[in-house]
């Protein structure tokens, strides 16, 4: 009986196991690489999995950028971890926007799909791709009039390091959009509070902090880079790279 009992809560304890480090917390505590061959796994129903929902990311992601970025109409864009591409084309959707927005992956088998949208949808002059680090981004310091990074900072390598590098390609006065995650218990030390971010965020130079509630599990962080700069608008992808 007693062999039957462990036997059953090994069992339990390996499933919990299996769903915590692959489904909640997507093998960020197994390193990068288990990330990117996770992401690649699922990336041909990344979409279904998430469930994510044009009409509110209209109204929540896109107009609020657009809003933010009057009179101007054609920032610059940097989307980090885009995955399938959901920022650049909620943004490539919308009927005032005239800028580019850059989607910056590791994952080749998510941007795969995400070109394959971007592709049908004939949204080749609104969007670029890059397969690189968000870590070590290839870009210019001040490159972007906006930086977006959305349910993706917990699962970085070091989300710290990575905030700082977003911040650091974000021209001065330009806008940061980042989330971070409500349910901290399920990823300790990898998600941050508001008054953590809001730390952070001002150590690195950022003003104008405001949170707003998004969904379930995250929730939006709004800041500005000190300081002011000439918008960077529409230019080709290339003019930014270091």
């Amino acid at each position: 009986m007693i062999e039957l009992l462990v036997l059953v809560v090994g069992i339990a304890f390996s499933g919990f196991f299996i769903w915590w480090s692959i489904f909640e917390t997507e093998g960020a505590y197994f390193g990068k690489r288990m990330v990117i061959w996770l992401y690649d796994l699922y990336a041909t129903r990344y979409d279904d999995i998430k469930e994510t929902n044009d009409t509110a990311d209209y109204m929540l992601i896109s107009e609020p950028i657009l809003m933010r970025t009057k009179p101007n109409n054609d920032p610059m864009i940097l989307d980090v971890a885009t995955g399938t591409g959901r920022v650049p084309l909620i943004m490539a959707r919308n009927a005032h926007f005239e800028g580019h927005v850059v989607g910056l992956d590791l994952s080749r088998k998510m941007l795969d799909v995400a070109q394959q949208k971007i592709d049908e949808l004939h949204f080749e002059d609104f969007i670029t791709l890059i397969n690189d680090n968000a870590q070590d981004m290839p870009f210019i310091d001040g490159a972007f009039d906006v930086v977006t990074c959305l349910e993706a900072l917990e699962f970085m390598p070091d989300p710290e390091i990575t905030l700082k590098e977003i911040i650091r390609v974000l021209r001065p006065g330009g806008i940061l959009l980042v989330t971070i995650r409500i349910d901290m218990i399920w990823m300790p030390n990898r998600t941050w509070n508001e008054d953590k971010i809001s730390r952070l965020l001002e150590e690195n130079h950022m003003t104008d902090i405001a949170f707003e509630v998004w969904q379930e599990n995250y929730t939006k962080v709004w800041a500005v880079k000190s300081g002011t700069s000439e918008f960077v608008g529409v230019r080709p992808p290339e003019e930014l790279l270091k």
